[in-house]
């Protein structure tokens, strides 16, 4: 599956929730983070690297932290980037296939039988494009150690009651994005701006996980 077939089913999956939150079946987060997916596909389509300049002598030269694990490429890269490749279409056939069902639901009727599997089967498929990305960008994959530690933190999403879903389902992302905060915190050569912006966001999050946490007790 190519770049611009991603771009397209993400843009069904994109009015497939427009519909949904007009028919308060799904939280306008999870549109907003659908377009944002979608937007980031179509910069990847439409980025153009600039020409490399000459490193200034006058400067020290910036290294990026060392990364663990053995490095992928040949075959071995290849195919782990279709495997992961098949899994995303192979979920995002079977979301298509939970929403088609969804649309023959009558407008106002709440189905958390088919929208729970269906915001699930969607953090999966994000979860698997977050590999690919990281695989691409570091030939290798990320730590199974970290991955294990963030997913034992994940709250379980209850399926009896769509409310309690969706907000189980945004603790779930917030979870995800206070992680991704602490790695860049923990990197002694991030600039002070942008750590005191992250720690700021941080803040935030976890003052938002409060918030869920109090309304699912």
């Amino acid at each position: 599956m190519n770049l611009q077939d991603l771009i397209r089913q993400q843009k069904a999956t994109v009015q497939m929730l427009e519909s949904l939150v007009g028919a308060r079946r799904a939280s306008q987060m999870e549109l907003d983070g659908a377009k944002a997916r979608l937007a980031d596909l179509e910069a990847q389509r439409d980025f153009k690297p600039l020409p490399s300049a000459s490193p200034r002598v006058d400067q020290p030269q910036a290294y990026a932290p060392e990364l663990e694990g053995p490095t992928l490429s040949g075959d071995e890269y290849a195919r782990l980037q279709a495997e992961m490749s098949a899994d995303a279409d192979r979920l995002n056939r079977k979301m298509a296939g939970l929403s088609n069902q969804l649309y023959q639901v009558p407008d106002g009727v709440a189905c958390p039988e088919l929208t729970g599997p269906i915001l699930d089967l969607k953090a999966q498929i994000e979860a698997i494009w977050d590999r690919k990305r990281y695989l691409e960008r570091n030939r290798r994959l990320p730590e199974e150690k970290a991955e294990a530690s963030h997913d034992a933190g994940l709250p379980q999403l209850p399926g009896d009651d769509p409310e309690r879903y969706q907000l189980a389902y945004q603790k779930r992302r917030l979870i995800d994005q206070k992680s991704k905060l602490k790695k860049k915190l923990a990197n002694p050569k991030a600039k002070l701006g942008k750590r005191a912006e992250w720690e700021r966001e941080l803040a935030e999050c976890e003052l938002k996980i409060q918030e869920m946490d109090f309304k699912l007790s």
